[in-house]
């Protein structure tokens, strides 16, 4: 088992069920091995990642312990 694995593995033992949750579609596609994930944006799609960046600097997220 790869260190970054294991890493990641202990993480998910510390994360409470309903965290999980919210974290599971996420997995599920990333083991998914025909999604894509697209690195070439556009300036336009740059922008909009740029502008969600800033907004989480000051703040502007909902936390995951809110979910709950």
């Amino acid at each position: 088992m790869t260190a970054i694995r294991k890493e990641i593995l202990n993480y998910i033992d510390e994360i409470s069920d309903s965290k999980l949750e919210a974290l599971q579609p996420i997995l599920m596609l990333l083991a998914d091995d025909s999604v894509q994930i697209e690195t070439d944006l556009t300036d336009e799609e740059k922008a909009v990642v740029a502008e969600g960046r800033q907004e989480y600097k000051k703040g502007g997220f909902i936390p995951l312990d809110s979910l709950e």
